[in-house]
């Protein structure tokens, strides 16, 4: 559809007017987003004012779903776990791949970093129903790492790491992790290395650069891969559903069995709040990195004053 744009363009001359050149080749991409994207949401949103009784989806104008999602405890419940899990697994990523990213942009051997990026890129191509299995396998009382506890003598009966929130973190972590990485070394990849150079220069030790130089410039990175593991893992189905068994509900999880069950206004009222709680913490997540930003900045535009 690109190339129809391009020949209407190339048809009709616009002269050094750029921006209608742009605006037609993003119209193909804009009307197909348009149509599927909010279309969808336009019939969600038409559900979620129907009516469910007796196991019978009745079609009208009623707020009887809203009210019930909003002000019953269960459901609070269940927004209260997806949302600590999503922080747990996005804690746990950071944690783990700001060490990771920082390790391969340091590194001065392309091959050693060009192995690095592709084991951590590995996982992208399994799917995660297969990984979820996976995590099911290692985490089980029977599975390889219970018998590496026993072994070590941390446990006589092993621990319980599966059909809770436990297993379901520690499977999210790894499913999420490279989502965490990337954004963040691509940001470490492209500071300025003659800043910290500068630093070193003016007497500050290698703790105090870090603090001072490459954190604050990595705010960018770190804030994208927040958005992205804590979205994601308020969407996430697949693997609370396999690895939680059906005893960590979540909010996927909910809507997957309400649709099934036809109560399609609570599914929607559950999806419409799930979509409007990612924006939301998009936007405060986002917020927040331009805050630290421009007051480090601030702060450097004061000391060289």
């Amino acid at each position: 559809m690109n190339r129809i744009a391009e020949r209407i363009v190339n048809l009709y001359s616009f002269g050094n007017r750029t921006w209608v050149t742009r605006l037609l080749l993003l119209l193909p991409a804009l009307a197909l987003m348009g149509i599927v994207y909010l279309g969808g949401l336009l019939i969600f949103g038409r559900y979620s004012f129907d009516m469910y009784e007796n196991g019978k989806l009745i079609r009208g104008w009623d707020w009887g779903a809203y009210r019930a999602f909003l002000s019953d405890p269960y459901y609070w419940k269940l927004i209260g776990t997806t949302f600590r899990i999503a922080f747990k697994v996005t804690l746990w990523s950071l944690m783990l791949a700001y060490p990771l990213a920082y390790c391969i942009a340091g590194l001065k051997k392309p091959g050693m970093k060009q192995l690095l990026l592709l084991l951590t890129f590995l996982p992208l191509l399994v799917s995660a129903v297969v990984r979820s299995y996976g995590w099911q396998l290692l985490l089980s009382k029977q599975g390889f790492m219970n018998w590496l506890f026993i072994r070590l003598g941390l446990t006589e009966e092993g621990f319980s790491m599966i059909y809770n929130e436990t297993g379901v973190v520690v499977a999210l972590v790894h499913i999420f992790l490279p989502f965490m990485v990337f954004p963040i070394l691509n940001v470490l990849s492209q500071s300025d290395a003659s800043l910290k150079a500068a630093a070193q220069d003016l007497g500050a030790g290698s703790w105090r650069t870090f603090l001072t130089i490459t954190l604050p410039l990595s705010a960018r990175g770190i804030a994208s891969g927040v958005q992205i593991v804590f979205t994601l893992c308020l969407t996430a189905f697949t693997t609370p559903q396999l690895i939680g068994g059906g005893r960590v509900m979540t909010l996927p999880v909910f809507i997957y069995q309400r649709t099934l069950d036809t109560n399609w206004p609570m599914a929607a009222v559950a999806s419409l709040f799930l979509l409007v709680s990612s924006i939301v913490v998009s936007l405060l997540v986002n917020k927040g990195a331009e805050m630290l930003m421009f007051r480090r900045s601030r702060k450097g535009g004061q000391a060289y004053g």
